[in-house]
């Protein structure tokens, strides 16, 4: 297997990045406004440390039980047993011994693919104002821009094609200076990507997003350290927001008053960790050793560390105190590197939506299915109840006829006569199967591939469907919010700490805590027990303070 390959070390490590580096990168200067540089190292360490280690533990226990998603990694693990090849939930029912915990696995099963919506519903609309934020700069700037160079080029009006385009660009362009617009593009284009609903086009498009956060860390670190700084914030500056207020804080002592604040931000870190939802289907057919897994986690970590910490303290060092949740707003709009800034995020965060939008259809499919399936044994269950009892009849009646008998009569001769020929009726059947065989299985087979045909367009219409209807309302949710840190800290805490803690928590105590330091395992569970509480409380606090 090459380093590059499509299960490759590098491959893989690209995948786990661009899920997370995109989404957390801009918003960590913002914390470090909020705790001062030590503590939002610190917090970067920690919480890098934390989340690497259920990262590992849901790799290896997705390899041990031989599932593809996180749900069905909590059912097998529930279920203590390895999934069959080829083999879903529906289909290893009939074959477990333990009705009750067969029926425990299935009941949370469900309730995870419910959170699993609610949760891709509340990052979705993240990702939304995202790019929005990126490209309504970039569409105002050639809105504003453009009319000045067709006055400076005379010979544009001569040409009618060169008109054409420039009137479209332009009106392109006012257009999508509206957020609510720019949401709906979005929207179309992620449809449009995950609509096959493989991670193989999205696997090559990960090193593109990976490229694109190594440029943006790249271009914030440079604006940090060049000569020309931004202004001290005053009623002459000319922007509210290309200006820095205050100065550098190692420890911020308002926070340390309001310890709250801190268990509250350190959600936006947890959050910039997330991809627990892509790590077991990326990762569920590598074939190596537990060493080059730990490799693989490290990598991740200390790329997602060194992509958080260089971009906030740079972007914290720039601005200070004036500091937005989204750096990339405190920067003036017609800065050329800002400009490819924004293009370059745009591709990042795109090739983000569309790896979390997977699981989220994924889920609501399965969600759907389940209600469905619910609902027809209920029916199925009532009917029957009105078939044994119909109505009220005598306990003794025999509803045996002369017709009846008359046909069981003819019934019995038939068999005699049949048996008396059997060996001829033997002989003609042996004959014609050994003619019709290939004939028959032919037939079978064309039969299970009309069968086929129809199931996948089925499930194709289905998927489009559900495509529409969760793409509709996460942009929806993104019209309706304006902040996107105040989204990720509500997220970060009620939804993610479940399957950042409680799920790999799970599977560490269920697979492996009886094989390891039992003083480890439990400070370990501990410690997952502890953050959940205090990452879910702070974000419910911060959902009733939100504006």
């Amino acid at each position: 297997m090459g380093a590059f390959g499509r299960d490759g070390f590098f491959s893989i490590c690209f995948m786990l990045i661009s899920a997370a580096a995109g989404m957390g990168v801009l918003t960590v200067p913002w914390v470090f406004m909020q705790t001062g540089l030590g503590i939002g190292f610190g917090l970067l360490i920690y919480w890098g440390l934390l989340c690497s280690s259920t990262i590992y533990y849901l790799i290896i226990g997705g390899l041990h039980y031989n599932v593809s998603n996180i749900t069905e990694l909590v059912y097998y693990s529930i279920l203590g047993e390895i999934k069959l090849d080829e083999n879903s939930i529906e289909l290893e029912e009939s074959f477990k011994k333990n009705q009750t915990r067969k029926r425990i696995a299935k009941n949370i099963t469900f309730a995870l693919n419910v959170l699993i919506l609610l949760d891709c519903l509340f990052f979705i609309p993240c990702l939304l104002i995202l790019l929005s934020d990126f490209l309504i700069p970039v569409n105002q700037l050639v809105y504003r821009e453009l009319p000045k160079l067709y006055q400076r080029y005379s010979n544009i009006k001569d040409s009618q094609f060169l008109t054409l385009m420039y009137n479209t660009i332009l009106h392109v362009s006012l257009f999508f200076t509206n957020r609510n617009w720019c949401i709906i593009l979005f929207c179309i284009v992620v449809f449009l990507i995950c609509l096959p609903n493989n991670f193989s086009g999205v696997r090559v498009a990960s090193v593109l997003s990976v490229i694109s956060s190594l440029s943006t860390t790249t271009i914030i670190v440079y604006c940090a350290i060049r000569p020309n700084h931004p202004l001290e914030c005053s009623e002459y500056t000319g922007s509210d927001y290309y200006c820095r207020k205050g100065d550098i804080m190692v420890i911020n002592q308002n926070s340390l008053d309001k310890i709250w604040r801190i268990m509250s931000v350190s959600n936006i870190i947890l959050f910039s960790h997330f991809c627990h939802f892509i790590v077991i289907p990326t990762t569920q057919n590598i074939r190596m050793s537990k060493k080059k897994i730990k490799l693989i986690v490290f990598a991740f970590s200390l790329a997602i560390f060194l992509f958080n910490g260089i971009v906030g303290a740079s972007g914290y060092s720039t601005f200070r105190l004036n500091t937005l949740p989204n750096i990339i707003n405190n920067y003036t709009e017609d800065e050329p590197l800002i400009i490819l800034t924004r293009l370059y995020l745009t591709l990042s965060l795109t090739v983000t939506l569309c790896i979390e939008t997977i699981p989220l259809v994924d889920s609501f499919t399965y969600t759907i299915k389940a209600i469905l399936s619910s609902t027809r044994q209920c029916f199925r269950k009532s009917i029957k109840t009105e078939e044994i009892n119909p109505c009220k009849c005598p306990e003794s009646t025999d509803y045996t006829t002369a017709e009846d008998d008359s046909v069981s009569n003819n019934y019995s001769s038939t068999l005699a006569s049949t048996a008396n020929s059997t060996p001829y009726i033997g002989i003609h059947c042996e004959k014609k199967t050994e003619r019709n065989i290939e004939q028959e299985r032919e037939e079978e087979e064309s039969a299970k591939k009309k069968v086929r045909s129809s199931c996948v367009s089925k499930e194709k219409l289905q998927k489009i469907i559900n495509f529409i209807v969760l793409l509709s309302f996460s942009g929806v949710m993104a019209t309706s919010f304006g902040s996107v840190a105040k989204l990720i800290q509500v997220t970060g805490g009620t939804l993610d700490g479940v399957f950042i803690f409680l799920v790999p928590g799970w599977v560490y105590y269920s697979t492996y805590f009886r094989f390891s330091n039992k003083f480890f395992g439990t400070l370990l569970l501990a410690i997952y027990a502890i953050h959940f509480i205090v990452s879910a409380v702070s974000g419910i606090t911060e959902l009733f303070r939100m504006e």
